[in-house]
């Protein structure tokens, strides 16, 4: 595992101290959740952007369309449910 040495304003390390405090994690395990979290979202990004590239627009957008229309209104799954689907 590497050790970075961070440079910060001193604002921002309280403010990110405090975050850390309320999600009860050290201020170190709450900059490498944040910085995984950054690092997953461009690697989402890059992911849709390539598989996305060579799509026509608007037959996406018509697909798009076509699946929001097919949802329905109903009540969210409660967590229970949720972790029983995705057990199978």
């Amino acid at each position: 595992m590497a050790t970075l040495s961070l440079r910060m304003r001193d604002d921002l390390k309280q403010k990110a101290q405090q975050l850390a405090k309320e999600q009860g994690v050290s201020l170190n395990g709450f900059v490498n959740a944040t910085i995984a979290a950054a690092v997953a979202q461009q690697e989402t990004l890059t992911f849709f952007s390539d598989r996305l590239r060579n799509l026509d627009q608007d037959s996406l957008h018509k697909r798009v369309l076509e699946f929001m229309r097919k949802t329905r209104p109903g009540k969210a799954p409660s967590i229970e449910e949720i972790e029983h689907a995705m057990r199978g």
